[in-house]
């Protein structure tokens, strides 16, 4: 019943090779619109990614995001942070998530601008080596590399650190909190 469509079909395909910026290895096995993929760990939602594109590559485990946005919840399901950026490569296979291109992540309590991250489902730990900007309750630090919690709350700024720090503890007391030290004794 289909074979006589099967000689039309083949008529109307194009028998030139495909342009050299498109290889066959690189053509998408879907490209999706307004999508997003859920990951999960543990039956626990770690990280919903939005995109305005999906490029799907099945054979390499890659998906490519175009205008990226990604909420990160915690192991209770309890939102964490956002980030947004203009790009993103998603492996779902080994749950990690690498994103570039004017990168935001915000907090309830902070703000983080970069070039790239990548997302390490194993440390749970956002990186860069990138050119960083933290900004939180008014103070700025700036360097190069970090390490960051999806939250924000435990960041690492690896080299060429600089700051503006206008909330300056005031004493040892302030210091456990920020540290989060909850066992020292405090000193009269």
């Amino acid at each position: 019943m289909f074979l006589p469509l099967i000689p039309l079909i083949l008529a109307c395909g194009n028998t030139g090779s495909p342009p050299e910026s498109v290889s066959a290895e690189k053509i998408p096995n879907s490209v999706l619109v307004d999508a997003d993929i859920t990951l999960m760990s543990q039956g626990h939602r770690e990280a919903v990614i939005f995109a305005d594109t999906l490029y799907v590559f099945d054979k390499e485990d890659s998906t490519l995001a175009k205008k990226v946005k990604v909420d990160f919840y915690d192991e209770n399901g309890g939102y964490r942070s956002t980030l947004t950026s203009s790009e993103g490569l998603v492996r779902q296979k080994k749950k990690e998530f690498s994103v570039w291109g004017d990168v935001v992540v915000e907090s309830d309590s902070s703000t983080l601008q970069t070039e790239s991250l990548y997302w390490n489902p194993i440390t749970r730990l956002i990186t860069t080596d990138d050119y960083v900007k933290l900004i939180r309750t008014g103070d700025i630090v700036t360097g190069y590399g970090m390490e960051a919690d999806s939250r924000l709350e435990h960041v690492r700024i690896l080299r060429d650190v600089k700051g503006e720090i206008i909330n300056l503890p005031s004493g040892e007391e302030e210091i456990d909190i920020l540290e989060g030290d909850d066992s020292k004794e405090i000193l009269p």
